[in-house]
């Protein structure tokens, strides 16, 4: 049922005639209460004459996925029998700078006999897990009326942002849906997503694949995923994006694969969330590889968030210390001293349901708590949800390299 989808446009008609033939950190993480079977391939096909885009199912091959860390979700596809995938016209644009557009409005349907999607069972909150279509190669010039120079390129030109599910940086495109069972109330997506992709006038064909991952709801899969790199702006240039929460003129930037996050002087605070499905009896962790900059014994506070609307479970880094702190980033018990500026480590912050909660540096505990140590919620009203960022007085910067959470487990 984990099919990949071999998405090819033969671009015909008004540019002449084209065939398309088959080829072949972090990632995805397939359920592990399903098999891996052999691919299966999708081939999309461009019509400009007829303005149409068809998705068409073609043998399968012999290839198999390997699961990798990341995202749980399942990554298949097989038009027609896992999913539909369906679009509107496609529009050519005029050539500019020698380059032309071509774009349409693309849906999904689900064809599986469970939902699909953000894992929760309501509509809200919204800024959760869904579903998603990336680039699992090309897109590559098939054919082109003459030549280049240099050679005739095609890129994507809109997509949501980029992850890594089978492979780095991987383009792809998003909603933010829960899916229903096929024949359910809801199996369809509610709006269509536009794809486009811009090419030298000559080329005449072109070929991509793609390929769906979606995470399963309960009871299929009881754990979820979530991993943000720091190439990229949380909350401008990745979807589903996280929000950004900010006073004062703190600034924030990615570089280099490192997201810097400055709040400035003042007490400012420059942190982002996403709100997602859990409770005080969810258990959860947070782990981010992460570098406190600025002068051993500043107060400005890193910190990883867990409020899950009755506790606010927090982990804090400052310049000398690390250990749980509370809403006002008072440390929670005996924080435990280590220099953090030196070099990046990995903390790690793990909620064991409504019982406990302990923090790991590099992989060693460092301390525990009880559940009913921590404040109550931060953030009635906006929670649950989960957030990383700094706050304090002394313009200290922390650096980001990566921030993974879990849902449904309180350990990777």
């Amino acid at each position: 049922m984990m099919r990949s989808l071999r998405f090819c446009v033969a671009l015909i008609a008004l540019w002449g005639a084209a065939a398309c033939s088959d080829g072949s950190s972090r990632g995805v993480l397939p359920p592990t209460t399903h098999p891996l079977p052999g691919i299966a391939t999708l081939r999309g096909t461009v019509d400009v004459a007829a303005g149409t885009l068809t998705f068409d199912p073609i043998s399968p091959s012999v290839g198999r996925l390997s699961p990798s860390l990341g995202v749980n979700a399942a990554i298949y596809g097989n038009q027609g029998t896992t999913v539909r995938i369906y679009n509107s016209v496609v529009v050519k644009s005029a050539p500019v700078l020698g380059k032309k557009t071509y774009s349409a409005n693309v849906g999904l349907r689900n064809l599986l006999s469970y939902a699909i999607g953000d894992e929760q069972a309501s509509l809200l909150p919204p800024d959760t897990l869904g579903i998603f279509v990336f680039v699992n190669s090309g897109p590559t010039v098939g054919a082109t009326s003459s030549a280049c120079s240099p050679a005739c390129t095609v890129t994507v030109k809109n997509a949501h942002g980029q992850l890594a599910f089978n492979a780095p940086l991987q383009s792809y495109w998003y909603w933010p849906d829960r899916l229903d069972a096929v024949n359910g109330l809801r199996d369809t997506t509610l709006v269509r997503k536009t794809w486009v992709f811009e090419a030298d006038t000559q080329v005449t064909a072109f070929t991509f694949d793609v390929l769906v991952s979606a995470p399963w709801v309960a009871p299929i899969e009881t754990r979820w995923k979530v991993d943000y790199e720091g190439d990229s702006l949380p909350d401008t240039q990745s979807e589903p994006r996280w929000r950004l929460r900010k006073s004062g003129n703190g600034t924030h930037s990615a570089t280099g694969g490192v997201l810097t996050v400055n709040p400035g002087p003042s007490g400012a605070e420059i942190s982002f969330y996403r709100r997602d499905s859990l409770a005080g009896t969810t258990s959860a962790y947070m782990e981010g590889l992460i570098r406190y900059t600025g002068v051993t014994g500043r107060t400005s506070t890193a910190r990883l968030v867990i409020d899950d609307s009755t506790r606010f479970v927090a982990f804090g880094i400052n310049g000398s210390q690390v250990g749980f702190i509370d809403a006002n980033n008072a440390f929670l018990g005996t924080p435990f001293v280590m220099n953090t500026i030196a070099a990046y480590h990995t903390y790690q912050l793990r909620k064991y349901a409504a019982d406990s909660a302990v923090f790991l540096v590099d992989g060693t505990r460092r301390g525990g708590i009880t559940y009913g140590t921590f404040s109550t919620t931060q953030y009635l009203g906006t929670a649950p949800l989960l957030q990383f960022g700094i706050a304090g007085p002394d313009n200290s910067v922390a650096l980001w390299d990566y921030v993974v959470y879990e849902i449904g487990t309180p350990s990777p």
